[in-house]
């Protein structure tokens, strides 16, 4: 059985429909009693009085003009084509069906009769949702009282669809007045998030705001003035539109710290670059602190005031200690600055200088090694790693042959360290530096034998 949809466009009543299933009937019955009398007849299989459907033919109008008398119903019975469900479904889509061509005044007196007892009594809001999802056009001008609007409302939101939603909304946002359609939308957040997400998607920012400061959301109409600011192209409108921003929304009482400190350095960093350099401008802070590392004299005193400093920049700007420290690594290894890394992860106390670093030592060696530092820098870092194991993995990865022999002489593995110093090229200091130590490795064991055997005595 074909869908409501695709159901022919002649059937302007039940009426036709019956007319139209009562021929059919009629022709196939006729088909097979003629079978069946001429299927011994050879001459029958030589000519045939059947013709060919011709499309030309108006079969329509004859559908609509056909009577239930000319077809016998007993020949074929109706409930073999369609079931009583079916029918009855069928017939209840035809009797709400608007745009039916009319062959006749007494249909279109009925059509216009039932128009107007639509537009007096509307149908089940259900009815109309059920129409909306399969994209049929409706009238929603017949929903008049609030109920009913109301009613309307909660049953597209009932159907999940956001469409429908959307289209209940639009219709309650032309017919009622704003501070009714408010208090509805309060109670219904499915219902405005449709509703300002569509109202922000066709840039219809003052309806949206007010919406959300109406409903009480201040926080969610600030987000939306920032994001609307932020992603303006001129500068100068820019920092206009965020101060704005910050003073609307977030100095009020009761507005969020944490935004209100954001965007408080987000203002101050963008005075910051339009001073200092305009290519940096919109930059993420991390890369303006890069800049500052580049510009930034090293051997200076750490405590030199303003943004210029990259200490004082981290502070100002609040940046973590590991982002701080990765960022400086990464400017100071790229601009071969090896020696400035020294005082880098030192931090003076009362008795002596402490290595102090919050990166994974790990992941700092690995990069100097990616950023080809100097393997006695490689190697200093090396030395911080207090695990024998894990110094001489991470030695053996990133080719630091003397942290590997240092390591195996800790572990006094002689045959891992005359293997090593038989990989290493003759002349080199690593191969002297094996030779040393597996002297020194032999000596000392010499020692201790000599010594156990004094004890003995």
């Amino acid at each position: 059985l074909p869908s409501f949809s695709t159901l022919p466009r002649f059937f302007a009543a039940p009426r036709d429909f019956f007319s139209f299933l009562h021929l059919e009937a009629s022709r196939r019955g006729h088909w097979v009693c003629r079978m069946n009398a001429q299927g011994e007849d050879e001459d029958y299989w030589n000519k045939s009085e059947s013709k060919a459907y011709n499309f030309d033919e108006d079969d329509v109008s004859n559908i609509s003009e056909a009577s239930y008398e000319d077809f016998p119903q007993s020949d074929f019975p109706l409930n073999l084509l369609i079931s009583e469900q079916d029918l009855q479904m069928i017939l209840e889509e035809q009797s709400w069906h608007e745009s039916v061509p009319r062959n006749s005044p007494e249909e279109e007196l009925r059509f216009l009769r039932r128009k107007f007892q639509e537009e007096r009594t509307p149908p089940p809001a259900s009815v109309i949702v059920a129409r909306l999802l399969i994209g049929r056009q409706v009238n929603l001008e017949a929903y008049r009282s609030l109920v009913q609007k109301t009613e309307l409302l909660d049953e597209a939101i009932a159907s999940g669809n956001g469409n429908a939603i959307l289209h209940v909304v639009l219709f309650l946002n032309r017919t009622l007045k704003r501070k009714i359609l408010h208090q509805l939308l309060q109670s219904r957040p499915e219902a405005v998030y449709h509703y300002t997400n569509y109202l922000s998607t066709r840039l219809q920012i003052p309806e949206c705001v007010d919406l959300w400061t109406m409903l009480g959301k201040q926080h969610e109409a600030a987000m939306l003035q920032y994001r609307l600011a932020v992603t303006t192209s001129n500068v100068d409108l820019k920092r206009r539109k965020l101060a704005k921003v910050h003073s609307d929304y977030f100095l009020q009482p009761g507005a969020s710290a944490f935004h209100a400190r954001f965007l408080a350095d987000q203002l101050s960093l963008l005075d910051w670059q339009l001073g200092e350099d305009k290519s940096l401008l919109d930059k993420p802070t991390l890369e303006s602190l890069y800049h500052v590392c580049q510009k930034y004299k090293w051997t200076d005193n750490k405590s030199l005031p303003g943004p210029g400093n990259p200490y004082n920049f981290a502070k100002l700007y609040q940046i973590s200690a590991s982002q701080f420290e990765w960022i400086v690594l990464n400017e100071r290894a790229r601009s071969k600055a090896w020696k400035d890394l020294d005082g880098l992860f030192e931090k003076k106390t009362f008795i002596k200088s402490a290595f102090c670093i919050h990166i994974p030592l790990d992941r700092v060696i690995l990069r100097l090694h990616q950023l080809e530092a100097p393997v006695a820098v490689l190697n200093t870092f090396l030395g911080k790693i207090d695990d024998t194991q894990r110094r001489l993995t991470l030695a053996r990865k990133v080719g630091a042959m003397r942290t590997v022999i240092d390591c195996l002489v800790t572990q006094k593995d002689k045959s891992e360290l005359l293997a090593v110093r038989n990989s290493l090229q003759e002349g080199s200091p690593e191969r002297f530096y094996a030779d040393n130590c597996l002297e020194n490795l032999q000596s000392s064991k010499w020692k201790a034998e000599s010594i156990k055997v004094s004890i003995k005595k």
